[in-house]
C-alpha cells in the first residue's frame, strides 16, 4: 500500500468522523431535551427539622437570598421569612382572617410565588358560613401589619359556584396571574368536570382584571399551570377529560396577555382512561424559547413522570420521556425555574419494594439546564416519615435547590439543601 493510499484512507477516517460529530451535534440540538445521567445536586445529609407544625409548607427563594415560607399551622395561612438559608426564621405573618379554613386538601393547597421584593400567595379559604373565596396576598417580608387580601374571581355574590384548585405565576413585568377550576357557568356540570379561568393583575397582585374562561372539559381535581414567555405570551397547562374519559394533559395559548385563549393542544397521546380524578396536575415553565411541561400519568406500562417540550409556541410537543424509571409511586410534580431559565422538578415517589415490604414515600429532585439537559433523577434524603407525598422545592440565584414537606401525622416541617453541580 502507498503513502497516498494511506494518506487517503486517513483523509476519508477524519472526513467520516467529522460528519458523524456533525450529525450527533445537530441531532442534539434538534432534540429540545435530552437525557443524562449528570447528578444536578448534593444533598445534605439528612433534613432539618424547623419546629415548624404546619401542613402543606412551600418555600421560594428571593432574588437577594432570602426564603419565603409559606404554610398552614392549625387553621391560618401564615408567612415566615428566613435571612440565613433556612436556620432561622423570622415570627409568622398571619395571611389568612380569623374564623377562616385555609384547604389543604390533595392538590388544592395554597401557592407562592417569589418576584423581586415581593411574595405572592394564593389560597381557597372557607368561612364559618360554609361559603369558600380564592384569595392572593403580597407581602415583602418587611412590614409587620398583615397584608390586606384580595379576591381573585369576580362572581356576584350571590353566585356560590365552586373556585379551586388554583395556581400562581409572576411575570417578567411584574403582572401576576392565577388559574384555576371553576363551575360558574355548568357548561362542563354534565360531564363532571370543571372549566380553567385565568385572572390577570397588572399592579403587582393588589386587584385582578376581569376572569377569562381558558379551557373546558377540566378534570375537576387535577390543578392547572401557568407559564409566560418573555414576549408575554400565556400558557395554560391542565389536564382534559377526552372521549371516553382519556385524562391527558393539553395546554392552552393567549398571545393577548391572557385575554384570549386559543383551542387546547394535546401534549401527548397518553390515552389514559380513567372513571374518576387522579388529582395530579401538570406543571410548566418557558426556558428561553422552549414551553416544557412535567406531568404523572398512568397510561402505558410504566406509571410515573413524563416530560415534553414545544419549540413553536405550544402548537405541538416532542416526544415525552420518562425521568421516573424505576421508582415506584411517582407523582406530583413540582417546579422551581430561576431567571436565566433553569429548572428544578420534585416529586414524590418510592424505592421498589424489596422482600416485599412496601419502602415510605420519599421526594426526587432532577434539573434541566438552559440547553435542554435533564439530569438524573436522584433520591432526596428524608425522615422516613412517609409524609413526603407534596415537596416543594426553590431555586437560589446561584442554582442550589431547597426542599421542604411535612409529615403526614405530626405535621412538622423539614427542609433540606442541595448544593449545585
Amino acid at each position: 500500500m502507498t503513502r497516498r493510499s494511506v494518506n487517503r484512507i486517513i483523509v476519508t477516517g477524519l472526513a467520516a468522523a467529522a460528519l458523524l460529530i456533525i450529525a450527533l451535534v445537530l441531532w442534539r440540538q434538534a432534540r429540545p431535551l435530552v437525557l443524562t445521567h449528570h447528578k444536578a445536586f448534593t444533598f445534605e445529609s439528612h433534613p432539618h427539622a424547623l419546629g415548624i407544625e404546619a401542613k402543606r409548607p412551600i418555600i421560594a427563594a428571593t432574588a437577594s437570598g432570602g426564603l419565603y415560607l409559606l404554610s398552614v399551622e392549625k387553621t391560618a395561612l401564615t408567612l415566615r421569612m428566613s435571612h440565613d438559608g433556612g436556620e432561622h426564621w423570622m415570627p409568622a405573618t398571619n395571611l389568612s382572617a380569623p374564623g377562616n379554613t385555609v384547604t389543604t386538601s390533595a392538590e388544592n393547597a395554597p401557592q407562592l410565588a417569589a418576584r423581586g421584593m415581593y411574595a405572592f400567595a394564593l389560597w381557597q379559604q372557607r368561612s364559618n358560613a360554609d361559603t369558600t373565596q380564592l384569595l392572593e396576598a403580597r407581602s415583602s417580608g418587611m412590614s409587620t401589619t398583615p397584608p390586606v387580601p384580595t379576591i381573585v374571581t369576580d362572581k356576584p355574590t350571590t353566585d356560590s359556584s365552586y373556585s379551586g384548585f388554583a395556581t400562581l405565576a409572576v411575570a417578567p413585568n411584574g403582572d401576576v396571574y392565577a388559574a384555576w377550576l371553576d363551575g360558574r357557568d355548568n357548561t362542563s356540570a354534565s360531564t363532571g368536570t370543571f372549566n380553567v379561568y385565568l385572572a390577570r393583575s397588572t399592579d403587582r397582585g393588589q386587584t385582578f382584571h376581569h376572569n377569562v374562561k381558558v379551557a373546558t372539559l377540566a378534570c375537576p381535581c387535577c390543578r392547572p399551570s401557568v407559564a409566560i414567555a418573555a414576549d408575554g405570551t400565556i400558557y395554560v397547562a391542565y389536564r382534559h377529560v377526552y372521549t371516553d374519559n382519556e385524562r391527558d394533559i393539553a395546554v392552552a395559548t393567549s398571545t393577548d396577555h391572557g385575554d384570549h385563549f386559543g383551542p387546547p393542544v394535546r401534549v401527548a397521546n397518553d390515552r389514559w382512561k380513567l372513571f374518576g380524578c387522579p388529582e395530579s396536575g401538570p406543571v410548566a415553565a418557558v426556558q428561553g424559547n422552549k414551553l416544557i411541561v412535567a406531568w404523572y400519568t398512568a397510561g402505558g406500562e410504566h406509571p410515573g413522570i413524563r416530560l415534553a417540550a414545544s419549540r413553536d409556541g405550544g402548537h405541538s410537543f416532542s416526544k415525552e420521556l420518562s425521568v421516573s424509571s424505576g421508582i415506584e409511586g411517582a407523582n406530583h410534580p413540582y417546579l422551581s425555574m430561576t431567571d436565566d431559565g433553569t429548572i428544578a422538578v420534585v416529586f414524590s415517589g418510592r424505592q421498589p419494594p424489596q422482600h416485599g415490604s412496601w419502602n415510605s414515600l420519599t421526594p426526587y429532585a432532577f434539573r434541566i439546564d438552559t440547553t435542554g439537559r435533564v439530569s438524573a433523577t436522584t433520591p432526596i434524603p428524608s425522615n422516613g416519615s412517609g409524609g413526603e407525598r407534596y415537596p416543594t422545592a426553590s431555586l437560589s440565584p446561584d442554582g442550589d435547590i431547597y426542599v421542604v414537606w411535612s409529615g403526614s401525622e405530626v405535621s412538622q416541617t423539614s427542609l433540606i439543601r442541595g448544593i449545585s453541580q
